[in-house]
């Protein structure tokens, strides 16, 4: 018997009931069997019945319509794995108009009714007919064993569907790599394996045998890719001190793979929507040199520190038709637990003396091969020193193997490219006063492709004194035959075909000659940057540029302003007046660049985040300190923000600016609460409230109480919290006597600590009033908190009419009758959810999230609760935000003891109580208690 899977929203669920009645003709003559959600009994694992019946059917109808093409888990979950199958057909019904078309997946596959007219506009004797004609197709199909599509050969990809230009041209040999080619093409084929990384130190030759492969695949039109797209995170240096950002990636590939909607300000959604758009359509996905945005050896070795390219990475990981290529020098800790399952990790090796003797062989240096193996030995097998090294001898001493030995030993570690540097330091001494050394100096001011503009301005009159000297009087065809020398020496990278002017070389030869620069000609590493300077801060055509694209140029004179010793002048005149747009912060509030924002402040840095530029200004020193902070924990780099923001406090307090001393501590109060640590974010508070009441001023006065009301609730200090809220409450009245009670997350907050103390009739009052103001004056974010208080108090007053007394929010159990209490609770609940998606602020998401699922839990609806838990267990989990968790795992233990599973609730208490405990989380500990006392009456 045939199985029948049939996928929809359950927004649809009508239609699919009528489905249902029409297959059900065949299904009881025996043909088909008809499997959905629906059919998963109580208490079982609901993810592991669907992965089942998706991974056994032999036909799936996919109910179309808009909810269909928006739900997380359709396009995350089991359209991949559905398309990802061999032999089993899928078939498309289109339920309702929507945008279907212009899905890449479901534009390829021949939809029902004809011509993709939807069910809905028929009259119901017309649906009726389409539904019967549909169901005699598949009686049809299956009877004549046509269900399994079959294999269609490989169609030629249109360019416009290709995008590799921002990959690194490498050379076109390649020696010893047939096994990982092998492992590459097996990746390709394999439908289960969805990321593979490549992990090696510099120079070792991962984007040299990336570029082979490529070559291979575009001659085999890419072996069914719909699309390919490679990115370079090479192009802003790979220096551990620098601070790299992943929004230009972002930038281009959200446009290039036809995104539409809104801006996307939070990096971890421009993660999310990009991998939607990827597996949308079979895409090799080419990311090349990632280590730049991954942290260096220490505690967080290997973690992404962009959230954006983590929530990338871990739902292509997760889910992917097509396949992502990730190449580093670090091993990508965030998904290592995919490692064997739906990720794969190539750890490649340093070549064999016997590949690297044929390198060798083939850059014209002459030997035995005994002593070619030798010589690759002796310099590890690491191709890039090995390119250097053959055309070093084939060059210079015409090719005998045996000089090697006139090669300097350094002491520097093989994995930072010392073998390299070894050949780079001879190639120095050989080139020294020709054109050729002048030019790899030059190479070491960029940190990415250097373009012909730039390039020509540092070669302008007057000469740079002893960088550009030998390069004055050079012709044309001169200076294009040395940028030709170097290339043939291996030195400079091959002609790209996309930007025949642009030069470029391997990262490792940037810095070896750029280090050498700035140590040796201090004067000339100033003077040429001062010239980049200059040159980029005028590339762009606008002074205010609109878009992050035609910012780059901005950025780029940033930090070479910043080398150039002019802190203070690219601060003031290029960051703040350009980028930030002064107050407007464009760059981050339009733009959402948070990654951009907080590359372009570390070169304001001398030890980053600790030690801002000698050449700033006091004053300036702490804004860039405090400016730090805040884009640290906008990127939920939380443990790093907590550095700078403290450092801001203490340079304020210096100059006795005491409203920025305050509003500091308050932010920092705020970052110690969500890290989980309560004792800190109660003193930085306290601290707070000092600061405020010495500046004056009446707003502030008012935010940090609450703000410190706020960290005295979290600690469990209800009553002085409580006295705090109604005095910044009182002065807020004198100050804005139209506004009588606290609103926004003041009000949101106060809220909260009526709502524990069972004041469900006062937060409804009060979140009533407050949302009135919020529509009128104020924005998404605070809407959405008022709809969070209303839905919390509704719930908390449903609960309490089922169980015949006032309960505490979170220890209470209902009882399964809904009311209109609750029907309000869920209402408001699913507002303020979707209200705070829409504000991007997922550091509040959690909050609306966990009380969805305590609603949808009292309701006996698990698998929604559970999914609304993992989420906020997932946003929780990468922002480090403990006091998250801790609640996550309170919730957890209550939802599997209302499922009747006392064991998992009991290990969810546990870390709860544990976590609660070491935090000092003090409003949480009755709440431990009574899910004690609950545990133990099951089983009882």
């Amino acid at each position: 018997m045939h199985k029948i899977f049939i996928s929809y929203s359950h927004k649809d669920e009508e239609w699919k009931d009528r489905l249902v009645s029409q297959l059900g003709v065949l299904q009881e003559q025996g043909l088909l069997e008809i499997w959905d959600d629906r059919q998963i009994s109580g208490g079982e694992d609901w993810e592991a019945a669907i992965a089942e019946a998706l991974n056994s059917c032999h036909v799936a109808v996919l109910l179309i319509t808009a909810n269909f093409l928006t739900s997380k888990f359709i396009l995350g979950t089991e359209v991949p794995t559905l398309l990802q199958r061999q032999g089993v057909r899928v078939m498309p019904l289109i339920v309702k108009p929507c945008a279907w078309q212009k899905v890449a997946w479901l534009g390829r596959i021949q939809a029902r009714p004809k011509d993709g007219r939807p069910l809905s506009g028929g009259s119901e004797f017309q649906i009726d007919t389409d539904l019967a004609n549909f169901a005699q197709e598949l009686a049809s199909l299956l009877r004549s064993g046509r269900h399994a599509p079959s294999a269609m050969p490989f169609a030629p990809l249109p360019p416009e569907k290709i995008q590799t230009a921002k990959l690194p041209t490498t050379t076109s040999t390649l020696f010893g790599r047939e096994a990982e080619l092998k492992l590459l093409d097996q990746a390709w084929a394999d439908p289960h394996t969805h990321l593979l990384s490549l992990v090696a130190w510099g120079g070792v030759g991962k984007t040299a045998l990336v570029n082979e492969w490529l070559s291979r695949l575009e001659r085999d039109n890419y072996r069914g890719a719909e699309r390919v797209f490679g990115w370079s995170f090479y192009s802003q240096g790979t220096r551990e001190e620098r601070n790299v950002s992943a929004d230009s990636f972002f930038d281009e590939a959200l446009r290039w793979f036809e995104y539409s909607g809104p801006p996307i300000l939070s990096p971890w959604d421009k993660g999310i929507r990009l991998a939607e758009l990827i597996r949308q359509q079979k895409t090799l996905l080419i990311l090349d040199g990632v280590e730049p945005l991954q942290y260096p050896p220490g505690q967080l070795q290997g973690e992404l520190k962009d959230q954006g390219l983590k929530a990338l990475l871990k739902e292509l990981a997760r889910a992917n038709l097509g396949l992502c290529v990730v190449t580093t020098r670090v091993a990508l800790q965030d998904i290592s637990h995919t490692e064997g399952k739906t990720s794969r990790r190539i750890d490649l090796e340093n070549l064999s003396p016997v590949a690297g003797s044929q390198l060798l062989r083939h850059l014209q240096v002459k030997g035995t091969d005994k002593e070619l193996a030798a010589a690759s030995r002796e310099f590890g097998g690491h191709a890039l020193a090995l390119n250097l090294l053959g055309r070093y001898l084939a060059v210079v001493h015409e090719g005998e193997v045996r000089k090697r030995d006139l090669i300097p030993h350094l002491t520097e570690e093989e994995k930072q490219g010392g073998h390299a540097r070894r050949v780079m330091e001879s190639y120095e001494r050989w080139l020294a006063g020709k054109p050729e050394c002048d030019i790899l100096h030059l190479m070491g001011l960029f940190d990415r492709p250097a373009a012909k503009g730039a390039i020509d301005v540092l070669l302008a009159k007057p000469a740079i004194k002893g960088l550009t000297t030998n390069l004055q009087n050079l012709s044309v065809a001169q200076l294009q035959f040395a940028f030709q020398h170097l290339r043939d020496l291996r030195l400079l990278a091959e002609k790209d075909a996309h930007s025949p002017d642009t030069l470029d070389c391997h990262p490792l030869v940037r810095e070896h000659f750029g280090e050498k620069l700035r140590q040796q000609n201090p004067a000339a590493w100033k003077e040429a940057h001062r010239r980049l300077y200059e040159y980029y801060k005028n590339v762009p055509a606008k002074e205010l540029p609109d878009t992050l694209e035609e910012m780059e140029p901005l950025f780029a004179a940033v930090a070479h302003g910043c080398q150039a010793g002019r802190h203070q002048e690219a601060l003031l005149e290029v960051y703040w007046k350009r980028i930030c747009r002064g107050e407007e912060a464009f760059v981050n509030k339009t733009l959402g660049a948070f990654g951009a924002d907080l590359s372009a402040l570390s070169n304001f840095f001398e030890v980053l985040w600790r030690q801002p530029a000698s050449g700033l200004t006091d004053d300036d020193k702490a804004v860039v300190l405090s400016w730090a902070g805040f884009a640290l924990r906008a990127l939920g780099r939380l443990a790093e923000a907590s550095q700078p923001m403290q450092a801001a406090i203490d340079n304020f307090v210096g100059q006795k600016n005491w409203k920025e001393a305050a509003i500091n501590a308050g932010n920092l109060s705020e970052l110690y609460l969500t890290l989980g640590e309560v004792s800190q974010a109660v003193a930085s508070a306290r601290q707070s409230v000092d600061f405020a009441d010495r500046s004056r001023d009446g707003f502030i006065k008012e935010s940090m109480r609450t703000t410190l009301a706020d960290a005295l609730h979290q600690a469990g200090e209800l009553t002085e919290a409580q006295k705090l809220f109604r005095e910044a409450e009182a002065m807020q009245k004198q100050r804005q006597p139209e506004f009588p009670f606290l609103y926004s997350l003041r009000g949101f907050q106060f809220c909260d600590l009526l709502l524990s103390q069972g004041q469900y009739q006062e937060v409804q009052k009060r979140a009533r009033q407050t949302l009135e103001w919020a529509k009128k004056y104020l924005g998404l974010l605070d809407v959405a908190l008022d709809k969070l208080s209303l839905g919390r108090a509704f719930l908390l007053l449903a609960l309490s009419e089922v169980e015949g007394q006032a309960l505490v929010e979170t220890t209470a159990r209902a009882l399964g009758a809904p009311g209109q209490y609750f029907d309000q609770a869920r209402e408001y609940l699913q507002q303020a959810v979707a209200g705070l998606r829409e504000a991007g602020r997922q550091d509040h998401l959690p909050r609306a999230l966990f009380a969805r699922a305590a609603c949808y839990r009292s309701q006996n609806e698990f698998a929604l609760a559970s999914a609304d838990l993992e989420e906020a267990r997932e946003i929780a989990e990468r922002g480090g935000m403990k006091l998250w968790l801790a609640d996550y795992h309170l919730e957890a233990g209550r939802l599997q003891g209302a499922n009747g599973k006392g064991q998992e609730a009991r290990e969810h208490l546990n870390i709860a109580a544990r976590m609660i405990e070491e935090m000092g989380y003090g409003r949480r500990k009755p709440e431990v208690e009574e899910l004690e006392k609950q545990l133990n009456s099951l089983n009882h």
